[in-house]
């Protein structure tokens, strides 16, 4: 390797740090501006659709943008009652976890007292207050960021109508404007398709507690479309409070028909419809998946997580459509 090679992967991996930092730094405009993103890639072909019906522009970017905003507000406050109401019933949910354990413990003794001594010093209520008071000292910030996604989401699909004709002025060759558009329309598929696929999870989710009688389905179904973003462990993460829910209300029977569902649900979407529909798209080594969790989830928090599989797959479409890179997608392969 010479000394112009050596400087030149050098200067890269200065400019790596350096823009990790500043995103980490600028997290608080960083992500409501990816989200605003991921929700326009989302969102542009109903646009496209209102529009290709002759109606304005403007109007039918209204007409999604609302559609939205009702859409996210009406779940919020379903949601917003779930969790009250969860957060009320803990000390319930508590007192059957210990008539629970008093059941096993002459089976296994020395696991049942070390959980009877923890679930003892649990505080349901301080936690749930704790909890609350958390979400409440957030709430400027989050009204913040809504803001900004709204306003960042409607100037995306304005842009986005001229977007074509601003690339070929830009960049005037063709072969860079036709790799600009295939990596567009592989990641509106990509998104497109995995928030489908998510949201059939959480509804089977939903349905499977609401059938079982387990409180709280559309928190839980909530809780799994969400999580599906993140391969493998989502799933997993997804599955514990229901199935632990399940188990307090049901008894053993019903934990073990949760269970059940749940692992029918992920195998049949996770192992037979995700990868027919998303094709090699998702072919990301785990190594690469769960740096992708810890390095997105420290630069953007908690939401950094749920798109860190997302940004990561962005990142892989794009070295996959240009040639000179490709090489580098083919290493973060499975």
């Amino acid at each position: 390797m010479n000394e112009a090679s050596l400087s030149r992967g050098l200067i890269v991996i200065a400019s790596i740090f350096i823009i990790i930092a500043g995103l980490k730094v600028a997290q608080p405009i960083v992500m409501p501006v990816l989200v605003a993103f991921f929700l326009a890639a989302l969102t542009s072909p109903a646009v496209n659709l209102l529009v290709r019906f002759r109606m304005p522009l403007g109007i039918a970017i209204t007409v999604v943008v609302v559609l939205l905003i009702g859409f996210f507000y009406a779940l919020g406050r379903v949601l917003g009652n779930s969790t009250e109401q969860f957060l009320d019933r803990l000390p319930d949910y508590q007192h059957q976890l210990e008539l629970w354990l008093v059941q096993l413990k002459d089976k296994v003794p020395w696991l049942i007292e070390d959980i009877e001594q923890r679930i003892a010093e649990f505080q349901p209520t301080d936690s749930a207050i704790a909890i609350v008071g958390r979400l409440f000292s957030g709430v400027g910030s989050v009204l913040t960021a809504i803001v900004l996604i709204v306003f960042t989401l409607i100037f995306t699909l304005l842009e986005s109508r001229n977007a074509s004709e601003k690339l070929r002025i830009a960049f005037g060759d063709d072969k860079t404007i036709g790799y600009i558009k295939r990596f567009s329309k592989m990641v509106q598929r990509y998104l497109l398709v995995k928030s489908l696929i998510s949201l059939a999870t959480g509804i089977l989710v939903a349905i499977l507690l609401i059938f079982l009688g387990v409180d709280y389905p559309i928190l839980w179904g909530t809780f799994a479309f969400l999580m599906n973003f993140i391969p493998n462990v989502g799933s997993l993460l997804a599955a514990i409070p229901p199935m632990i829910l399940a188990g307090l209300q049901l008894g053993l029977p019903g934990f073990l028909i949760t269970t059940g569902g749940f692992v029918a649900i992920n195998m049949i979407i996770g192992n037979l419809i995700e990868p027919r529909l998303m094709g090699k798209t998702l072919d990301i080594s785990p190594l690469i998946v769960f740096l992708s969790l810890v390095i997105w989830g420290w630069i953007l928090g908690p939401i950094g997580m749920l798109l860190s599989i997302p940004l990561t797959v962005v990142i892989k479409i794009a070295l996959e459509v240009y040639p000179g890179t490709r090489w580098i997608a083919e290493l973060i392969s499975q």
